[in-house]
């Protein structure tokens, strides 16, 4: 007689029972961990700073964390546009009460910018300290930032890529009145604005080029920087009972940038005109074309607080979509103008009468 297998035996056990051999389970395989993919379209500002960081780099020295709101610092409405018109990103927070004014006054008040201009590494320049430039450093990672301390605050900035990024925390009362940073050493500040710059560095470096690739200005000016059309001085001249015998041309284009405020400028191709008579230095207007889109950011805060609507409808040559604000100050009549013509943005600053001068430019357009 043969003697049955082990194996044959157990089957054989199983038949006769009516149980079937369990199938074999099958070893699972591990599913690939998906790719982090870069966020479509280009960066915005929450891709630039975490609010923890934002909260801590604007906690003042009683140590109670803020709760910082977008807000463009009222003087800082016509750089916004310019810098919109060169094609960069600008992002600005507020703590404290809103100003109603352009002085943005109060021991509370404080705003941090960080601005951020594509293909301008090349052109890089250390921040200014008074009136010569900072020789102070800070490493950010394995980047050497260039770093200020002056009256209106702390500044920080550095070329990342081939962006030119500057950050800036501002205060109102540093160094006079009192600030709500009073007490914090000036390197444990500048320390906060790296922890802030560390983040932006790291976003700004790994983007790719249609992540900086931010919209700007459609039509830019193309001849040379001149006084005339609506920046003509006869008008303007004739708008403040004067005469202007001499106009001064600030064009950003014709030498290289000493701070990233030129090298925006350079960027959006905009210009300035002083007018000057014998015995009078007159307005002092700055004009960007192609960057009317851009206007309608000056509808935030604190702009929106700071200026109030000035009606220029019934101005000569007014035309549907033309808009003007007024700059709400205390001392009357050297309140500067903001104003959309067509598709340019104007800056108006007189002693006297900015209205009547932005009146005279509209005139002089049309």
């Amino acid at each position: 007689m043969r003697l049955m297998t082990g194996g044959i035996a157990a089957a054989l056990v199983l038949l006769l029972s009516g149980c079937t051999a369990p199938a074999p389970v099958a070893t699972p395989v591990a599913e690939p961990t998906p790719e982090e993919s870069a966020p479509a379209g280009p960066l915005l500002c929450g891709d630039l700073v975490a609010d923890v960081n934002l909260a801590a780099v604007m906690t003042g020295s009683d140590g109670v964390v803020p709760d910082p709101v977008r807000a463009i610092r009222p003087n800082d409405a016509f750089d916004a546009v310019e810098l919109a018109a060169a094609g960069g990103l600008g992002c600005s927070w507020r703590v404290g009460v809103a100003p109603t004014t352009t002085y943005a006054e109060g021991d509370d008040l404080a705003y941090l910018s960080i601005e951020v201009l594509p293909g301008a590494a090349a052109q890089w320049q250390p921040a200014w300290a008074g009136d010569a430039p900072s020789e102070d450093t800070l490493a950010v990672g394995a980047i050497e930032a260039s770093t200020a301390v002056g009256e209106s605050g702390w500044q920080l900035t550095a070329p990342v890529g081939d962006a030119w990024i500057a950050m800036r925390l501002t205060a109102s009362g540093l160094g006079t009145t009192g600030s709500r940073y009073d007490g914090i050493a000036p390197d444990e500040m500048l320390s906060r604005l790296g922890d802030v710059a560390e983040a932006t560095f790291e976003a700004v470096q790994g983007a790719t080029p249609e992540q900086l690739a931010w919209p700007a200005a459609t039509s830019q000016r193309q001849g040379d920087a001149v006084c005339n059309g609506g920046l003509d001085p006869q008008g303007i001249g004739m708008a403040l009972d004067t005469t202007f015998t001499e106009t001064e041309v600030y064009d950003p284009t014709t030498s290289a940038p000493r701070s990233f405020g030129e090298a925006v400028a350079a960027a959006a191709r905009s210009y300035s005109c002083d007018y000057l008579s014998d015995s009078l230095r007159g307005p002092h207007i700055s004009v960007v074309y192609g960057a009317g889109s851009f206007f309608d950011l000056l509808g935030q805060a604190d702009v929106s607080t700071a200026f109030a609507p000035l009606d220029l409808s019934t101005a000569a040559g007014y035309a549907d979509g033309d808009v003007a604000l007024r700059a709400q100050v205390t001392d009357g009549p050297a309140a500067p103008v903001l104003m959309r013509v067509g598709d340019s943005v104007y800056m108006i600053f007189s002693k006297d009468g900015a209205t009547a001068v932005a009146e005279a430019v509209l005139a002089q357009i049309r």
